[in-house]
């Protein structure tokens, strides 16, 4: 779980079944499964093995005990499997989701724009700290972000990756860091891992 003083960033707490939902559906970057993992989230979800659907993103693992089972390449298969599944699931049925930053904001948007309230999401975060960064001056994405300043991918700016989360974009913001002093960049630190 991760914690921070900024009241704009999430904090994840362990994916736990609501036993009041209709059908369940799970999706799970299949980069972040670490040694005893799928184990575990099959305890977890064994209350509502009967009524569990699985999506596995980028990984082909066995999933045994996780209900119904869906391999799918990658994050963008998975946003564009819920927008096929918009007249499947209703206000009874609930969303789980494990990944990276990146990959949970995908889903979460996707699954708002089918119609998921924000009370049927669980998002845990799990592997990586690789951020996306939203660059202020462009408004472009930066992905795979594991340092403290990066070059925009849009404007080429030097942007200073700061704490402050945007769920709406599902992203963090990049500032231009030499700004004031043109030229002048600080040393550039490997942090987000």
């Amino acid at each position: 779980m991760m914690h921070s003083d900024i009241k704009s960033r999430p904090v994840y707490q362990p994916l736990v079944p609501d036993l009041a939902g209709g059908r369940h559906l799970l999706v799970v970057e299949g980069e972040t499964l670490a040694a005893g993992r799928l184990e575990e989230l099959a305890g977890v979800f064994a209350p509502v093995q009967a009524r569990l659907h699985t999506w596995l993103a980028g990984a082909a693992a066995p999933l045994g005990g996780l209900g119904k089972l869906w391999q799918l390449e990658s994050a963008a298969d998975v946003v564009d499997a819920l927008a096929c599944a918009s007249r499947g699931y209703g206000v009874g049925d609930r969303l789980y989701v494990q990944g990276t930053e990146p990959f949970l904001w995908s889903v979460a948007t996707a699954a708002a724009v089918i119609g998921f309230g924000e009370k049927q999401v669980q998002l845990y975060h799990a592997g990586s700290l690789r951020r996306r960064v939203w660059c202020t001056h462009c408004h472009g994405m930066t992905e795979g972000v594991t340092t403290s300043i990066v070059a925009c991918g849009g404007c080429g700016r030097h942007l200073l990756v700061r704490d402050h989360f945007s769920r709406r974009l599902g992203a963090f913001m990049g500032v231009m860091v030499d700004a004031e002093a043109p030229g002048e960049i600080p040393a550039i630190e490997e942090v987000f891992a």
